[in-house]
C-alpha cells in the first residue's frame, strides 16, 4: 500500500510539474500578447497626433469650424473602424476640449486643467512621445475599465494641445483571456497591475482586489499547493510602454483521484 502511494505522490509531483510548465508558457504567451497590442494601440496614437487634420482644429481653432469637422470625422472614422477605441478627442493647451469623437461622451464637460495626466503630456517635448498610466473604471464611458493613451500635439516644435485615445482596455483583453483559455477550461486567468490588484480576470475576482496569489516579481513564477498550480509572468515593458509594469497570474488545479475517474467512467 505504501508503494501504492509513494507511486500515487510521484505521479501527482510529475503531473503538476508537467501542467506547471504548461501554464507557465501560457502565462508568458498572454504578457507577450498584451504587451504586442497596448504598444500598438500607442503607434495608432502617435500617428493621428501627427495628422495634418489633428494639428490644424487646435492651431486654427479662430479661423471657423471647417478644421474641427475635418478632425472630427478623421476621429469618427477611427471609431468606425477600429474595434480598440471607445473615444478619441483633442485638448487645447488651455484644457477645454475642441473635437470629441463620440457624440454623447460625458467627458465633453470635463475641464483638463490641472489633470496629472494632461499637465503630464503637455511637458512632453517630443513629437513621438506618449504616455498611458493605469487602467481605470472609467465614469464617463459607463464604468468600462479603459486605458487612456495621451500625446502632446506638436507643431514646428510647439505644443499645441493633446490628443486622447481611449482604449476598450476591458474588451480587449477579455478577447484575449477567453481564447487563450480554450485550451485550459478548468483556469483562471487575471491580469494584475504592480500593486498585484487585479484589472482583469476570467474568474469571480473583482476590479482592482488584490489577488492573493500575484507575487511582486518580474519574473517567470511557478507555485504549487495542495493541487493547485499558479504560474506568473509580467508583461513586457521593453517596447517603450512607461508607466505599465502588468503581470499575468494563471490558476488551475490538478484533477484529483475522483475526477480522473469519473472522466474515465464516461469514456
Amino acid at each position: 500500500m505504501d508503494r501504492l502511494q509513494l507511486g500515487a505522490a510521484i505521479a501527482n509531483e510529475l503531473l503538476e510539474e508537467f501542467e506547471g510548465g504548461r501554464l507557465r508558457e501560457l502565462a508568458q504567451s498572454i504578457a507577450g500578447s498584451l504587451s504586442r497590442t497596448l504598444y500598438d494601440r500607442s503607434i495608432d496614437l502617435r500617428m493621428l497626433a501627427a495628422d495634418k487634420s489633428i494639428q490644424d482644429a487646435l492651431v486654427m481653432q479662430g479661423s471657423g469650424k471647417r478644421y474641427q469637422a475635418e478632425a472630427l470625422e478623421r476621429l469618427r472614422s477611427l471609431l468606425r473602424l477600429s474595434p480598440y477605441f471607445l473615444n478619441a478627442f483633442l485638448v487645447d493647451t488651455d484644457g477645454s476640449m475642441t473635437v470629441c469623437a463620440h457624440e454623447n461622451a460625458s467627458v465633453r464637460s470635463v475641464e483638463f486643467k490641472g489633470q496629472a495626466q494632461f499637465e503630464r503630456a503637455l511637458r512632453l517635448d517630443q513629437q513621438d512621445s506618449w504616455v498611458t498610466d493605469e487602467v481605470w473604471d472609467n465614469p464617463w464611458s459607463n464604468h468600462r475599465k479603459v486605458l487612456v493613451y495621451v500625446a502632446p500635439v506638436v507643431v514646428n516644435g510647439l505644443t499645441v494641445g493633446v490628443f486622447y485615445l481611449e482604449y476598450d482596455f476591458e474588451g480587449q483583453v477579455e478577447r484575449i483571456m477567453d481564447v487563450s483559455r480554450r485550451e485550459c477550461d478548468r483556469s483562471t486567468i487575471s491580469i494584475v497591475d504592480q500593486a498585484g490588484r487585479v484589472v482583469a480576470s476570467t474568474g469571480g475576482y473583482s476590479f482592482h482586489a488584490h489577488h492573493p496569489h500575484a507575487i511582486a516579481s518580474i519574473q517567470p513564477q511557478l507555485t504549487t499547493h495542495d493541487g493547485l498550480i499558479v504560474a506568473q509572468a509580467t508583461v513586457p515593458s521593453d517596447l517603450g510602454m512607461p508607466g505599465l509594469a502588468y503581470r499575468c497570474v494563471i490558476e488551475d488545479r490538478v484533477a484529483t483521484e475522483d475526477e480522473i475517474a469519473k472522466a474515465l467512467a464516461t469514456e
